[in-house]
């Protein structure tokens, strides 16, 4: 059941029928005004509500359902009007709706496309594949103080070998965004961090710091290394979204290619067509 078809039922837009007769119907089944004969339906105000600006789609339904259906019966009588007045047999208009409705044809032929191409067993079949081809390599849990001048550096770095808490020192003087978690930067692989900082964390052992601060384009860091492991694969849901956006970005590329194939296709230069709008 869609969410617009809960909400219109919780707030009772559509029918007050006692529980013992009460039978879901969907959006394009509900009548929500009529218009002589002809019929508007939930579907087509939740249609028009999906096309408003995303901050007057945020209003609570109730607020802007009267002007959705005001405005709805408005389009059609005016719709009526325009056809009355023969718009429709204009070579202008003509034209723009053969257009229209070649755009309509292909934005759902590719809904659909796309929607067969991300169906729950090709995203398993994805899913199989990247475990059967997973390979684990090391992950660098890593901390530091990111600080402009290397002689505040040495400072820190001695009141560390004091004994003082890596974590409030780069609260209090680091300026990296890492700062907010006491310079913790998470997990992170071979190829993630610039070279000078990898090969630095890459000679420390678990629980050390290092003794000279390290130079790179952001400043001097401090880095000490708070854990080492072996990667393991993602969990399904956790890379789900990403597994269908790299089916769709192949299949779309592979159709681009397929579609193209053999067609005599020539684009003109930019400037030449500036030229010949502006002649």
């Amino acid at each position: 059941m869609s969410c617009f078809k809960i909400i219109f039922i919780i707030t009772n837009f559509f029918l007050i029928i006692t529980l013992h007769i009460a039978k879901a119907k969907e959006p394009k089944q509900v009548t929500v005004a009529t218009v002589d004969d002809h019929i508007i339906t939930a579907e087509d105000v939740l249609n028009a509500t999906n096309r408003l600006p995303k901050k007057i789609r945020e209003k609570p339904l109730s607020e802007i359902y009267p002007n959705i259906v005001n405005e709805l019966i408005n389009q059609h009588l005016i719709t009526k009007q325009a056809y009355k007045d023969k718009l429709d047999q204009k070579k202008q208009i003509i034209e723009i709706l053969k257009k229209n409705k070649d755009q309509i044809m292909a934005k759902y032929w590719l809904n659909n496309f796309v929607k067969n191409n991300t169906s729950k067993e090709k995203i398993q079949n994805f899913y199989t594949k990247y475990l059967e081809n997973f390979k684990t390599f090391k992950e660098f849990n890593a901390s530091h103080i990111l600080v402009k001048e290397k002689i505040e550096a040495l400072q820190l770095i001695k009141k560390l070998k004091m004994k003082s808490e890596f974590s409030k020192l780069a609260k209090s003087y680091s300026i990296g965004p890492s700062k907010e978690n006491g310079g913790n930067l998470g997990w992170f692989r071979s190829g993630q961090m610039v070279k000078k900082f990898e090969d630095a964390v890459m000679q420390l052992k678990k629980g050390t710091i290092t003794k000279e601060p390290v130079k790179t384009k952001f400043g001097y860091h401090i880095i000490m290394l708070n854990d080492v492991r072996n990667s393991k694969p993602k969990e399904m849901e956790e890379i789900k979204q990403r597994i269908i956006e790299r089916i769709k970005q192949n299949a779309l590329s592979n159709l681009e290619k397929k579609l193209r194939k053999n067609k005599n296709i020539i684009i003109s230069d930019f400037n030449k067509v500036v030229q010949e709008i502006n002649n």
